[in-house]
């Protein structure tokens, strides 16, 4: 953890020395931060992806902390488990990184909606698969990380549009509460996910390190296919409400491009008149 530690602290001064503001604002006030947040309020996409962000990561982390029970006292055998999150995490990252590419053939809202789709059948299918069949249960699991790897690229891709979407409305983007609230409803729906195991293995009678009742594998099972899944199933249905189409995104975004040239052109003959005086 401290070598982590360490990596992301030297990656994050890189990103800090390599980034550069390329969007001049067109006012130069600082916004309230309670004026922010009733934007937001009234931003339909944004609260549409802050509900999104909060069911994946429920999804994401009832799959990754269920693991560790599921191996250990459902399939019996707890020595798979690094391997089987080691595979996951991969898979992960194959699928954000084939983001770009997934793009060029369907819109992000067509493509969330698939995608959380095929990974709530999925984590449904995997309550199916006979506790012996470990190639099986490896393979669905790397199918769900490929599919829910590109969550996050398009997430935040759309976090953009919504920040658009705002400054297009009101004339403020409110960039960094965007971004902030975002992250803020990924740890909750993380925190949502904690409980809800504690929940069930509680209700189930769940004992430690002893040999489960038939009620408290059940459940483990549970954690790992069938809630999972219909979680997933419903951020497809969240998706289905975002409001803003690719086309609606290009055009904003154009309107916005033209306010600015506009205001840029207000500020430069402002200050010849103030210099000729």
């Amino acid at each position: 953890m401290g070598l982590f530690g360490l990596a992301a602290a030297l990656l994050f001064l890189c990103t800090f020395a390599s980034t550069r503001e390329r969007i001049q604002p067109v006012s130069a006030l600082p916004a309230p931060v309670w004026q922010d947040i009733r934007d937001l309020a009234g931003n339909k996409p944004w609260l549409v992806l802050f509900c999104l962000a909060m069911v994946i990561m429920i999804t994401i982390t009832l799959r990754a902390s269920s693991a560790v029970y599921y191996f250990k006292y459902y399939l019996q055998q707890p020595q798979l488990v690094g391997e089987f999150l080691s595979s996951y995490m991969l898979a992960l990252a194959l699928g954000a990184a084939s983001t770009p590419l997934m793009t060029r053939f369907l819109p992000k809202k067509t493509l969330m909606m698939l995608l959380m789709s095929l990974a709530g059948v999925m984590s449904l299918a995997l309550y199916f698969v006979p506790p012996d069949n470990i190639t099986l249960v490896f393979a669905l699991n790397l199918a769900i990380g490929f599919v829910l790897g590109p969550k996050s690229p398009l997430a935040f891709s759309m976090y953009a549009d919504s920040a658009d979407y705002n400054e297009w409305r009101t004339g403020r983007r409110a960039t960094a509460m965007t971004f902030s609230a975002a992250t803020f409803s990924q740890k909750l729906g993380g925190a949502l996910a904690s409980a809800t195991i504690g929940w069930v293995l509680a209700l189930l009678g769940y004992v430690a390190n002893v040999e489960q009742n038939a009620g408290s594998q059940q459940g483990i099972l549970w954690l790992m296919s069938v809630i999972p899944g219909i979680v997933a199933l419903l951020a497809a249905a969240v998706m289905w409400c975002y409001p803003l189409s690719e086309a609606q995104v290009h055009a904003l975004q154009q309107e916005l491009a033209a306010r600015r040239v506009t205001a840029e052109q207000d500020v430069s003959s402002t200050d010849i008149s103030g210099s000729k005086t």
